[in-house]
């Protein structure tokens, strides 16, 4: 709390008439591109409530070439965390840019964390917004009870409310969209694959340790696939380190598998008619083109599934990792519970 009464001491501040004049609005988001689609509907909810906001975001290495994607953000600013010496340019930058506002938009931990609040209290804004219920939640000047969501993605679009967003008028599943270009391009590497149906791409890579499932599991899975639906065309993704393995994996399968961008396995996830994947960006993806979905998920992590899409999560037994408590039965049988509930109505069977 030092660092609170350094910048001035906790107080609240009542909300502004955003229409009133112009204001500068940060939007925090410097973690992961998942983290970012799923905040998406806030942003855009945010920026909606008054042709007066200018909105920026605090983006990451990690999602800012997604970030600058986003038509309703003005600057993308990219920040780092490291050391309090290495953020200082950023906190000068904040200060710098004048911001009215500034959202937290990290709210999934239990905590304000000291870097965060750095960040808050170097913008200078005298709106400071976030969930509150949280330790350090004291920095915010417009703390925002977003009650007991059963998803992450409500508990953004909480952080609208403080800009007269009323929640229930609102789809708060994240809208991303295909060029006609995109489009056919992703059917074209659908059609290097096989001409059968349906399309079922399986993602084996993850950026975060936690939500690794072991590489050699995923065999039995795809032989399933391949199994239940005779004439899919199969593609298995992944990142660079991965690909050997992900080549095996699909060559086993009669499939193939491809070392493909961010962009363009957004496309091939958009153009597929079923999508495998731990609880990564790659599952928010298929949720933002409902294209149903087998999610594995760590133990007590169901606010972080994909959001009101077609399809099921499968839950290991571990909540701090996803190896080795999800057995592979278990992924197989939630495989053939999708297949059933869904197959003939989609003509995958």
């Amino acid at each position: 709390m030092a660092l609170l009464y350094a910048f001035g001491g906790p107080r609240r501040e009542a909300i502004p008439d955003w229409r009133a004049r112009p204001y500068r609005v940060a939007f925090l988001r410097d973690d992961g591109i998942g983290d970012l689609i799923v905040s998406m509907e806030t942003l855009r909810a945010i920026k909606d409530a008054s042709p007066t906001i200018t909105l920026d975001l605090i983006a990451s290495p990690q999602n800012a070439a997604f970030a600058r994607t986003l038509p309703f953000i003005d600057e993308v600013m990219v920040h780092r965390r490291g050391s309090y010496r290495s953020e200082l340019p950023t906190w000068r930058r904040l200060r710098a840019n004048r911001y009215d506002a500034i959202i937290d938009g990290r709210a999934a931990v239990g905590l304000v964390n000291t870097h965060t609040m750095a960040l808050l209290l170097a913008s200078g804004a005298r709106w400071r917004i976030g969930v509150s219920g949280r330790r350090n939640d004291s920095v915010y000047t417009v703390p925002v009870d977003a009650g007991a969501p059963t998803s992450f993605v409500e508990m953004m679009a909480a952080l609208a409310t403080p800009f007269g967003v009323r929640l229930a008028q609102r789809d708060w599943r994240p809208r991303l969209t295909l060029s006609a270009d995109e489009r056919a391009a992703a059917d074209a590497l659908w059609s290097g694959i096989g001409a059968g149906r349906p399309r079922v791409l399986v993602n084996i890579s993850v950026g975060n340790e936690e939500r690794v499932w072991r590489l050699d599991r995923y065999g039995p899975v795809i032989a399933r696939v391949r199994e239940r639906m005779p004439r899919a065309a199969i593609l298995v993704v992944a990142m660079p380190r991965d690909q050997d393995v992900a080549g095996r994996l699909a060559a086993a399968a009669g499939g193939s598998a491809r070392d493909l961008s961010f962009a363009q396995v957004t496309a091939a996830v958009a153009t597929a008619d079923l999508v495998m994947t731990p609880d990564t960006s790659i599952g928010h993806v298929a949720s933002a083109f409902q294209i149903p979905t087998l999610a594995l998920m760590r133990k007590d992590t169901a606010a972080w599934a994909p959001y009101r899409t077609p399809g099921r999560a499968v839950f290991g037994d571990v909540k701090k990792q996803l190896e080795p408590g999800l057995p592979t039965e278990r992924v197989v049988a939630a495989l053939d519970l999708t297949i059933d509930e869904l197959g003939r109505s989609r003509g995958w069977v």
